[in-house]
């Protein structure tokens, strides 16, 4: 589908595994910025709930320190 427009994003790191798995390109997108093998964008447009980015969000925190 393709967008037109701004969308917010997040940034987020995770097992390498975990980030190959995720990337579908339609709502996680491989981090282009970033080291890509651990981490990964996720969109903000809706299409992700939060009750599946809150875990993300806390992995991403723990694997940070």
């Amino acid at each position: 589908m393709k967008r037109h427009g701004n969308v917010e994003i997040l940034d987020l790191k995770g097992q390498p595994e975990d980030v190959t798995a995720l990337i579908d390109c339609q709502h996680y997108f491989p981090a282009y910025h970033m080291n890509k093998s651990h981490w990964f964008t996720v969109c903000l447009d809706g299409s992700v709930s939060d009750e599946e980015i809150f875990p993300l969000i806390n992995e991403s925190y723990s694997r940070a320190k």
